[in-house]
């Protein structure tokens, strides 16, 4: 009877020892840091030098015709060869001065000026 007596005295301040250790979880402070970090992504704009919408980091398509303006910079991910177009190969491409390229993004084409790739003109 002493053994049975002592093993649930063990087992009870076992229970109550690790129950007390365990900290309550706390949902409200949880669910702020949740929204804070929605908030910080999506007001984090260090890439952007013009105040766009970080729609260029999710991948979403860009439509050049209604979004970009003359003097505006060309985001930096669309001034590789892959977007450059050869200007001989559409009639529609006027041939670019010096220091200027032609971009085809989403099917629009944009004439950009190299040395500060500023958007000189759309055509959609």
């Amino acid at each position: 009877m002493n053994k049975v007596l002592t093993s649930i005295a063990l087992s009870i301040s076992a229970f109550i020892a690790t129950s007390a250790i365990a900290a309550p979880y706390d949902h409200q402070n949880n669910y702020r840091y949740a929204q804070q970090a929605k908030w910080d992504q999506k007001h984090d704009h260090r890439w952007n030098q013009n105040n766009h919408h970080d729609r260029y980091e999710r991948n979403q398509r860009v439509n050049p015709s209604r979004e970009w303006r003359s003097g505006q910079y060309l985001p930096s991910q669309f001034s590789s060869s892959r977007y450059q177009v050869n200007y001989k190969n559409y009639r529609h491409l006027s041939k670019p001065g010096k220091y200027q390229q032609w971009y085809k993004v989403n099917g629009d084409y944009v004439l950009v000026n190299e040395r500060n790739n500023r958007i000189i003109r759309i055509i959609g």
